[in-house]
């Protein structure tokens, strides 16, 4: 076999080689993702929960997603906030029978609020190498809230000789569950392959309570991605 002949085979050889390898498809997209975000809403409101602005509610959004395609994803998703405050003041007035009547009140009021939602995301930008995403986002979220007040009421006479002082001491829970549908737009800018800020301006409308009325939420956070890149 001539040297000629030894080279023509290689190149041939070569050829489907090349070929296949012209072709091979990508490294696929990481496809699980984990998010961590402060969160506002109807039932869980970032911000002071007293009038003097010295304690303050942070809701935490925590989400797992999927990417189901290109441009479809799936979260779940979880918030939790909580606060507990202390309350009292006192004050005067007339009861039917003209007594003058002092009336003081002090006690403890707990907040605990829990969202569970599912959602997708569609990517409504074309170009995924993008650094900036905007998405269509809607679901379900379904939030369980649960207040909790205890205290004592206290009602005197300012003039002793008038009777006794009542003591009512109370203990009272206050559950309420609503499921609503969520629908909004996402934005979602990437610093890496993995890391992504993301933020969702979500409108929400109750569908099993009895005020249907639209409200808002919003989320601010970031996202990591897991799996192959």
């Amino acid at each position: 076999m001539t040297a000629y002949q030894l080279i023509l085979g290689s190149l041939l050889l070569g050829l489907p080689l090349s070929s296949l390898a012209q072709d091979s498809p990508p490294a696929a997209a990481p496809k699980f993702y984990v998010g961590l975000a402060a969160y506002s809403g109807p039932y869980q409101r970032f911000g002071s929960t007293n009038s003097n602005g010295d304690d303050v509610n942070i809701p935490v959004q925590a989400t797992i997603g999927y990417q189901l395609r290109p441009r479809l994803a799936v979260q779940a998703g979880l918030t939790y906030s909580g606060y507990k405050r202390s309350y009292g003041y006192e004050y005067d007035y007339t009861d039917t029978n003209t007594n003058q009547v002092n009336y003081s009140t002090n006690g403890t009021y707990t907040l605990r609020a829990f969202d569970a939602s599912l959602l997708l995301r569609y990517t409504l930008t074309r170009k995924a190498a993008h650094r900036f995403q905007a998405d269509l986002v809607g679901g379900l979220r379904l939030t369980h809230q649960r207040g909790h007040q205890v205290g004592t009421d206290i009602y005197s006479y300012v003039n002793p000789g008038q009777g006794p002082s009542t003591i009512i001491e109370y203990d009272d829970v206050y559950p309420y569950n609503v499921l609503s549908v969520d629908l909004g737009p996402g934005f979602r800018y990437r610093f890496g392959q993995r890391l992504e800020a993301v933020g969702d301006i979500l409108f929400n409308l109750p569908v099993t309570s009895n005020y249907h009325r639209l409200d808002s939420s919003l989320s601010l956070g970031l996202r990591y991605h897991f799996g192959p890149s």
